[in-house]
């Protein structure tokens, strides 16, 4: 039997764009490997160590734009480049106990036209270290990729995320000094706390004899600052050096830093 020629024009262009398609559909289906490889080792950065096995997915001409809904209510945005992305994982490198969760939960887009391709996906992830919580939340990626050598690279990414939760980070710091060396500074501190930020106010208490100064911290802590200028805090079982300061005002900025709130400072600004 005959087909009618519009059946056999119909029949014809649908098996002529399956052909056409599947290549289309093979590149595509490469880059979520590539895509996936790519999270995988990123996973893997602390226990692997060498960043060039996540570098390998990028190109160098690489771009970055990044913004951030951050805990506190504010905002963060900022521009990268390949430079600033390795700088970041030998950081991660150099850190002794981190660990990395990213998990890429949704692929919305993976598409590949000739020897470009886009891949839009979400994710969820989480820093810890030390067994504590840093900070987790979500991200929405799109990364631009061209083939460079029989080679899928990212030549541009750009992150929209916003952070959950957020237990240890970047705490700020307001002093109140009087000008004596002795006498009372009173510190305003603001720090990470869960789903928000939370402010604690602290009273250092001052009192100098026989070239020892003694530093009390509302009724339950006492830290002693030498002539060496080394700072001690006095427990029950002994002293405990926690650094070295100068002036009154690096003496308060070091008890708050590495003794008073060191499991939610990662580091202390002040103003």
């Amino acid at each position: 039997m005959k087909l009618p020629f519009t059946l056999l024009l119909l029949a014809t262009l649908i098996f002529s764009n399956a052909i056409f398609a599947q290549p289309a559909n093979a590149e595509a289906e490469q880059l979520k490997l590539q895509l996936n490889n790519f999270a995988a080792a990123y996973v893997s950065l602390p226990a692997h160590k060498d960043p060039e096995k996540v570098l390998k997915y990028f190109a160098q001409e690489v771009s970055t734009t990044i913004f951030y809904f951050n805990v506190s209510g504010s905002t963060r945005q900022f521009t990268d480049d390949y430079s600033g992305f390795e700088a970041y994982l030998k950081k991660i490198v150099a850190s002794p106990s981190i660990a990395i969760k990213y998990e890429i939960t949704d692929i919305y887009l993976s598409k590949v036209s000739g020897s470009n391709g886009v891949t839009v996906f979400a994710v969820t992830y989480e820093n810890k270290e030390e067994d504590g919580v840093w900070v987790k939340g979500q991200e929405t990626v799109s990364m631009a990729w061209e083939k460079k050598n029989d080679q899928w690279k990212v030549v541009h990414y750009s992150i929209l995320g916003s952070e959950d939760e957020k237990l240890k980070g970047t705490c700020l710091c307001e002093l109140f000094v009087t000008e004596s060396s002795d006498g009372e500074v009173v510190a305003k501190t603001t720090m990470p706390q869960g789903k928000s930020y939370s402010t604690k106010f602290d009273n250092f208490e001052f009192k100098t004899e026989n070239g020892v100064q003694t530093i009390k911290v509302g009724g339950d802590f006492t830290f002693r600052r030498l002539a060496s200028g080394s700072v001690v805090q006095v427990m029950p079982t002994g002293e405990k050096e926690i650094g070295i300061s100068n002036t009154k005002r690096e003496t308060v900025l070091l008890i708050i830093e590495n003794a008073l709130y060191k499991e939610n400072c990662t580091q202390l600004k002040t103003k």
